[in-house]
């Protein structure tokens, strides 16, 4: 537990820098952005600060916040219990983000995830109460640190407001799945969205967008559609995603803008040097809709273009000769804080 605490107060000593940073990009938000409304770029924390911590785990959430602008968003991947109750975990597979193989070592199973077989620990085998108190969050990326792992349990939704989170995003990835199994994310979203304020709802599957698209029509709740990272087919509409980024006006009928891989504004080559930029951006735009980019983290491998600098990728998406994203989503949300700093 002491090792803990002193991790924990050495990673606010390393912050403290990058959140003087942080707190000086606040003060440029009257300047005229190239974003969609003019407005500033949202940095959305995904699970918090989750390259430091495992994702959303309370200290991820709170660091995130407290190292973020003060219209910061905290992004949270839910996930429905046996008991239909939404958790914050970042995978379907609870092994690939918990210690549950250990705890629960016969609990396995093997199941159909969009066509395709996966095997692991699933939430729907579980009620929340067995998940939240019997289950740890370990940092689901190897190459980054372990010293906090097994030491925060599961979040469940509602908790986010206690955790000083100023704005919430809802990410539900696997809505076809938990319709399989008997459990109806639409009615959870909905109803979570009465108790808390939830400022947007994403989701890569169309059929769930729009079966809840007229219940927050005129909210300020704005729902997203979000792309894989490859081409591929949307499993509630049988459509592909490339039909959808060549059809925007449709993608408006039911969403306030789309969360793509970076990739798809910035290509790279095969020599890891960039190639000229999309027309995504000015295209979304065009038909109205907000474009978020994803895939950020400081410890990606990044085009040589940046010379190993995240700051200077983050700058090529938020102040390019011809567009700036309306946001990006980051594993290091301090990190972006800083680049908007910067312009």
């Amino acid at each position: 537990m002491r090792l803990v605490l002193t991790g924990f107060l050495l990673l606010l000593l390393v912050s403290a820098p990058l959140f003087v940073g942080a707190q000086k990009a606040g003060s440029n938000s009257t300047r005229a952005w190239k974003t969609l409304t003019g407005s500033r770029p949202v940095v959305v924390a995904r699970g918090g600060f989750s390259g430091l911590v495992p994702d959303s785990s309370v200290v991820a959430y709170q660091l995130g916040q407290m190292l973020s602008s003060p219209d910061g968003v905290s992004w949270c991947d839910v996930q429905l219990a046996k008991d239909a109750v939404g958790l914050c975990v970042r995978d379907l597979n609870l092994a690939n983000s918990t210690n549950i193989q250990y705890i629960f070592p016969n609990g396995g199973k093997t199941y159909d995830v969009n066509g395709v077989s996966m095997t692991g620990w699933f939430t729907v085998d579980y009620d929340s109460s067995v998940l939240t108190t019997n289950i740890s969050l370990v940092q689901g990326i190897f190459s980054r640190s372990s010293m906090f792992d097994q030491t925060y349990g599961i979040l469940t939704v509602d908790v986010l407001p206690k955790l000083n989170v100023s704005h919430v995003w809802l990410n539900v990835e696997h809505d076809v799945f938990f319709t399989e199994h008997k459990l109806n994310m639409t009615a959870y979203i909905l109803t979570i969205s009465k108790n808390i304020t939830v400022n947007y709802v994403s989701s890569p599957e169309v059929g769930f967008l729009r079966s809840i698209a007229r219940s927050f029509n005129g909210s300020k709740t704005k729902l997203i559609l979000t792309f894989p990272d490859s081409a591929s087919i949307d499993p509630s509409t049988k459509l592909s995603y490339d039909s959808y980024l060549k059809n925007l006006t449709f993608v408006k009928t039911f969403a306030s803008g789309i969360l793509v891989p970076k990739s798809y504004i910035w290509p790279t080559g095969a020599d890891q040097y960039l190639l000229p930029h999309t027309s995504l951006v000015l295209d979304a735009h065009a038909a109205g809709l907000v474009v978020f980019a994803s895939g950020f983290a400081n410890d990606n491998a990044l085009s040589y273009n940046y010379t190993y600098d995240p700051v200077v990728e983050y700058l090529s998406y938020l102040n390019s000769t011809d567009f700036s994203v309306d946001g990006v989503l980051s594993d290091f949300p301090v990190t972006a804080e800083v680049a908007i700093g910067k312009i």
